[in-house]
């Protein structure tokens, strides 16, 4: 089961190759836009955002990371994405929006990122390495998947205005797939959740007494 899965993927992953580039390059562009950003911080806004990290790093050393909450609140933070991606699918005019979420998120983490580079230099490598990583490897991938997924029924609704009546048996089946697609990145997603939620502040914990040397 898990190999025909995984063959289904690559299999998947070869035919839209060209989407899949296309969204990673707006997801890098982002990410070079956000890193970008950072460099552009006037001295009171670097000053107060270090504060606020430095505020996270001493809570995160002497208080409990409510982890329960963490995972509601990044559920609610990525199914608002989830959902955007899907409702954007359904519509024509939706392709360049799907592009535009991935440059959102790919700023986010090159912001967050870069920021955290720039005020710890090595150590925030390090603290980018097992606080921001662990999950954005699992979730980056699947929103990119979404956004593919999106763009793929999205044409097929144009495709389906062109031949008419012909596809549109095939188009309630093709929504009942895309649908289900998006529940099974939804849930691979969740995956990436928990890591943020359970695994990460553990990590964090671990290494804060570094970031504070």
């Amino acid at each position: 089961m898990r190999s025909r899965i995984r063959r289904l993927l690559v299999s998947h992953i070869k035919e839209y190759s060209n989407r899949y580039f296309w969204l990673f390059m707006a997801f890098v562009m982002g990410v070079s836009a956000g890193a970008f950003t950072v460099n552009g911080l006037s001295i009171l806004q670097s000053e107060e955002l270090m504060h606020y990290f430095q505020g996270f790093l001493q809570l995160m050393d002497k208080q409990k990371l409510n982890s329960n909450e963490v995972f509601v609140l990044s559920l609610q933070n990525n199914a608002k994405i989830v959902i955007l991606l899907w409702v954007l699918g359904v519509t024509i005019i939706g392709i360049p929006f799907i592009f535009l979420l991935i440059i959102v998120k790919g700023f986010v983490v090159g912001f967050t990122s870069g920021f955290i580079i720039k005020i710890l230099g090595f150590k925030g490598a390090i603290f980018n390495l097992f606080a921001i990583l662990p999950k954005e490897f699992v979730i980056i991938p699947c929103i990119i998947a979404l956004g593919v997924n999106g763009i793929n029924f999205s044409l097929n609704i144009i495709k389906s205005k062109s031949i008419k009546q012909i596809l549109k048996d095939n188009l309630k089946v093709d929504f009942l797939s895309y649908s289900m697609t998006t529940i099974i990145f939804s849930i691979l997603i969740v995956t990436g959740l928990l890591i943020e939620a359970y695994i990460v502040p553990v990590f964090i914990r671990i290494i804060t007494p570094i970031m504070n040397t």
